[in-house]
């Protein structure tokens, strides 16, 4: 396993091995963690955005296999040695395997949000330090329904900064319905 700074190559390391198809925020963190195996990328998790968002994805044929996991458990590690006060994740609720995996690494929940009828992402954090239990405190206020609102008008006003916030890089930026968010809030 290593842990690389995004570079183009890396970039082309990824496109090559088809992960950043499926999850292209890949392609926009600032870091990265890499498994191969017979020099075959095999699974990625990388990091970035204002809010150090996670992502990964994991080659079709090594799922289930405790992979993602691993990748993971590393890129917390060496956010930690960063210096990093926080990492985010966001994780269809659905996912179960995704959900399990997270929680399983010291990821909390703090809100859920449903962009649209068929988008629903549970935002996670895990705190390092006390500045990442300011942010966390900041971000629990969108476990309110007034909290969602602001979240969904925002996220609505401001979708084309979605790259440099939350290091979001998919073919399709979900629209957020502000009416759906509200009407849909869940406390967690």
């Amino acid at each position: 396993m290593i842990v690389e700074n995004t570079t183009k190559e890396i970039i082309s390391i990824l496109k090559k091995s088809k992960l950043s198809t499926d999850m292209k925020s890949l392609e926009v963190s600032e870091w990265i963690v890499l498994e191969d195996k017979d020099n075959e990328i095999i699974g990625a998790a990388g990091i970035g955005g204002m809010f150090h968002t996670s992502s990964i994805n994991i080659n079709k044929k090594f799922r289930g296999k405790g992979l993602g996991s691993k990748i993971q458990k590393r890129l917390v590690e060496e956010a930690r040695n960063r210096g990093y006060s926080f990492v985010t994740v966001f994780v269809d609720p659905r996912n179960t395997s995704s959900t399990k995996m997270h929680d399983g690494l010291g990821y909390r929940t703090i809100f859920r949000i449903h962009y649209s009828d068929s988008v629903i992402q549970d935002v996670k954090i895990i705190i390092f330090n006390s500045k990442g239990k300011i942010i966390r405190g900041i971000l629990s206020m969108f476990n309110t329904k007034i909290g969602i609102l602001f979240l969904g008008c925002f996220l609505k006003i401001f979708r084309n900064l979605f790259r440099e916030i939350f290091a979001y890089d998919e073919d399709v930026i979900p629209i957020p319905n502000v009416k759906n968010i509200f009407q849909k809030f869940e406390k967690v």
